[in-house]
């Protein structure tokens, strides 16, 4: 299992991952999936925080693994390891407080994905 300090370690925005899917997609294809990653990672942060807040342990089971997997395809790769590492956790296991740092790496990228997709457009 991921140490919490190796995930911060982790970049936010793989670079080459997104030159990567530029490249394979083209640009319009390439800016339409990543405003979809983002609205996608907005709805996630909604869901994750009403989970923690009610600890619905499953919901927030459900969230990390669809976050693993989308996260890692789109180069945020801080974002990916947290996720992977909250799937990883037992109940009881300092679940919610690594629950509430995925939360934080979650608006982070969101931020940084934000600046990103903005300034593909100027």
């Amino acid at each position: 299992m991921l140490e919490p300090t190796a995930i911060t370690a982790c970049p936010i925005m793989q670079r080459s991952t997104l030159d990567n899917l530029l490249s394979d997609l083209g640009f319009e294809t390439y800016q339409h999936l990543l405003n979809l990653f983002e609205q996608e990672l907005i709805q996630l942060h909604l869901n994750l925080q009403t989970a923690v807040e009610q600890q619905q342990y499953q919901e927030i089971n459900n969230v990390t693994h669809i976050l693993k997997n989308t996260a890692a395809l789109y180069g945020a790769e801080r974002l990916s390891k947290s996720a992977c590492l909250v799937y990883q956790i037992e109940i009881g296991q300092a679940f919610i407080p690594q629950t509430q740092q995925l939360i934080a790496i979650l608006v982070e990228t969101l931020n940084v994905f934000n600046v990103h997709i903005h300034s593909l457009v100027e």
